[in-house]
């Protein structure tokens, strides 16, 4: 009997070790892991950045795009109104022409080059606003292209930064660091990306 108690003893203190043996391999938790934590939670923060700045190119582009329009607008106003200067110039040429033959007089002709003269010191002034708009609207424009290029490649830092993340949260579920290596390639690619944004 007391060799039964002992084997009873003997098996269950075995037990207990195993157990105690599962237990700790289940707790276990590699090393990498703990470096796993620190770059998805740095691939989280420069994700916030990344969008911050996509918001903002993108916000920027639009308002630069707007400026261009309404810059468009004043330049297509300032044409118009040079167009309108230039026929009622014609006109007043015209009228100097035929006056004479039709019994003006020396007084209407004057006032007729008069305004012939002052219609052309308006063209050439309408002549220099109307191109100062229309290189202002093709500078905002192409500002605006690049800061649309910018915020699509700010985009794609994001998407990259969230796709690092989650195969992160995949290879610690799992426990496989392969996946880590990859999240971490991602996350190089994502960096990038976020780079050649900012420059």
């Amino acid at each position: 009997m007391p060799e039964e108690y002992e084997n009873l003893a003997e098996s269950a203190q075995e037990t207990i070790q195993e157990r105690h043996q599962e237990a700790r391999a289940e707790s276990y938790r590699p090393a990498w892991l703990e470096t796993l934590a620190v770059s998805t939670a740095l691939f989280a923060v420069l994700a916030a950045f990344a969008s911050l700045k996509a918001g903002d190119s993108a916000n920027e582009a639009l308002y630069r795009a707007n400026q261009a329009v309404l810059q468009q607008t004043q330049a297509v106003d300032t044409w118009s109104q040079f167009q309108a200067d230039s026929i009622k110039k014609y006109q007043a040429q015209s009228l100097i022409i035929l006056l004479p033959h039709v019994g003006g007089s020396a007084a209407e002709v004057a006032a007729a080059k008069q305004q012939v003269a002052s219609r052309q010191k308006t063209q050439d002034a309408l002549l220099v606003e109307a191109k100062q708009r229309d290189a202002e609207t093709a500078k905002l424009s192409k500002e605006s292209e690049g800061l649309l290029a910018r915020h699509t490649r700010y985009a794609l830092s994001v998407t990259l930064f969230q796709v690092a993340i989650g195969l992160a949260a995949i290879a610690a579920l799992l426990r496989r660091q392969p996946l880590w290596w990859l999240s971490l390639g991602v996350g190089a690619g994502a960096v990038a990306a976020l780079v050649v944004g900012l420059l």
